[in-house]
């Protein structure tokens, strides 16, 4: 299968036909992402050693800032744009994210034109605005603040004791999200394309470490897409309102089926008449559809499984870099239609 194949079998509900800078209409496309920690996990906040919490019906839940999840994602983004190009057709070797260039063309790729920027352009600030919605989560399950792992920090020599074998005195403490414990993040893209959905779909599927000290801790949480909204308007729905109104205090460990009753029950209470609503087969979402072939084939080719998948997401990002260049270069004819004017 290649991507020209794999698009034409997407039905057009939920996306924008091309890339445009100027959004004329909003469909959306969410999707319910799973989130398993796996490996203890440390999301700081103004405490470097605790996660941000909020209380939901008296219990106290993790609460997780979306930016912490899209900046990961991002990079392994990124990290796939540069190993599929050639010949710049898909980034810019000068592109830096989070550091903008002062070039508009060079500036055009799959990343910064589905997660937005802002930058400087010949002395002009310029802003693109994400289309990537990916709001606060917060754990399903109450978050222990008195599991903590109590450490030594460690000396040069890679031991607890110094030069002269004293002991090291010097402890923290950080209070980590245990294993076992589930976040249900609800994704949108925003008038995106089915190439930009594609992009975020393999961003989310191939990240597997987030949090503090995530560059010694390894793969530290799983991500699972177990259900897909689209819409010919906004269809944004949020985890900390799943919490208050499906979970309650005395719900200390919850099984897949319970997560997939409360999400359905979730849904059907918030579901409008412009929403298709679907589930993976291993996900129940009561009264909604299975998944399509073209969502699984979407899902397989975003999670590489196969050498063929790189194929079809080098041509979708190809695709997203042209349709970037080509929104550019209609800008400034107009802008310098207006001057002449």
């Amino acid at each position: 299968m290649n991507w020209d194949e794999l698009k034409r079998s997407v039905p057009g509900y939920g996306f924008a036909e091309k890339y445009e800078i100027y959004r004329k209409a909003r469909p959306t496309v969410t999707l319910i992402v799973l989130r398993t920690v796996t490996d203890p996990i440390l999301f700081r906040s103004t405490d470097s050693e605790r996660a941000e919490t909020q209380e939901f019906n008296g219990a106290i839940h993790a609460q997780v800032n979306g930016e912490k999840f899209v900046s990961k994602e991002r990079l392994t983004g990124l990290n796939l744009c540069r190993k599929l190009d050639e010949d710049e057709t898909i980034i810019s070797a000068e592109y830096t994210y989070n550091e903008p260039i002062p070039s508009l063309p060079k500036s055009q790729n799959a990343d910064m034109l589905t997660y937005g920027l802002a930058g400087t352009v010949s002395g002009a600030t310029f802003s693109q605005k994400s289309h990537v919605i990916e709001g606060y989560t917060y754990s399903l399950e109450p978050y222990d603040l008195m599991n903590k792992e109590i450490h030594n920090a460690l000396y040069e020599s890679g031991t607890m004791r110094d030069v002269y074998g004293g002991q090291s005195e010097s402890l923290f403490n950080p209070v980590k999200v245990q294993p076992g414990t589930h976040f249900v993040h609800f994704v949108t893209l925003e008038a995106g394309t089915k190439e930009m959905l594609l992009y975020v779909m393999h961003n989310i599927l191939n990240t597997g470490r987030y949090g503090a000290r995530e560059t010694r801790t390894g793969r530290n949480m799983k991500n699972e897409i177990v259900g897909v909204i689209t819409s010919a308007g906004d269809s944004c729905l949020s985890c900390g309102e799943l919490i208050s109104d499906y979970i309650t205090e005395s719900e200390s460990e919850l099984s897949r089926d319970a997560i997939s009753s409360k999400i359905s029950d979730y849904i059907n209470e918030h579901k409008r008449a412009d929403w298709n609503v679907y589930c993976a087969d291993d996900f129940e979402l009561d009264g909604f559809s299975k998944f399509p072939e073209w969502l699984k084939d979407m899902i397989s080719v975003g999670s590489c499984r196969d050498e063929r998948d790189f194929i079809v997401l080098k041509n979708a990002l190809e695709i997203i870099r042209n349709q970037g260049l080509e929104a550019v270069v209609t800008k400034q004819n107009r802008s310098a239609e207006s001057v002449g004017d």
